[in-house]
């Protein structure tokens, strides 16, 4: 099972552009890659979901330095919990640093929020993405939705996307049969 995103992210810190990871489940290697990009410089974390292990990522800096507060200091985090929040942070967010969406659908999953006002506002977060993509790297992952009228989303993002990686899962494998 691959959990290393350099395949799928190669991006160099400093080269613009979207990089859209459908499905990825592997959190691990996610804050890896956040660590490597701290060490290098600032970094912006939005996390959409309710996923991000905050003393993973502590570990994951000091096995490449002693320097963790330091290092640790120079990713600004957000989390928004509502996708309205979610679309208020990518409109503040200057193109000054690499970005790191993760999960950044899940707030737009949200039952409390009409399909057509959640399309209206995955739009306009399509169209912050574009304009952040063009001056500095980001890449966005998105997790699977249950109800089919909010796939859409995932194509709304995906149409922004310069880079676009599906993870499916390795096939179980399967058992011979004895006879």
């Amino acid at each position: 099972m691959a959990t290393n995103l350099t395949p799928i992210y190669p991006h160099h810190r400093r080269a613009p552009g979207l990089t859209l990871v459908i499905g990825w489940p592997h959190q691990a290697a996610l804050l890896e890659m956040a660590a490597r990009l701290a060490l290098q410089g600032p970094l912006r974390v939005i996390v959409g979901g309710n996923r991000f292990d905050a003393p993973q990522l502590a570990r994951s800096v000091r096995r490449h330095t002693t320097r963790v507060d330091q290092t640790l200091q120079r990713i600004q985090l957000a989390r928004p919990f509502t996708c309205y929040q979610a679309l208020t942070l990518l409109a503040q967010t200057e193109p000054d640093a690499p970005l790191l969406l993760l999960d950044m659908l899940d707030t737009f999953y949200d039952d409390n929020v009409s399909g057509p006002e959640s399309v209206r506002l995955a739009r306009q977060a399509a169209g912050h993405l574009r304009r952040l993509k063009r001056q500095v790297p980001v890449l966005a992952t998105l997790g699977a939705t249950a109800v089919p009228a909010r796939r859409v989303l995932i194509q709304i993002v995906q149409e922004t996307a310069d880079h676009v990686a599906v993870y499916a899962p390795p096939a179980a494998p399967r058992q011979p049969t004895l006879f």
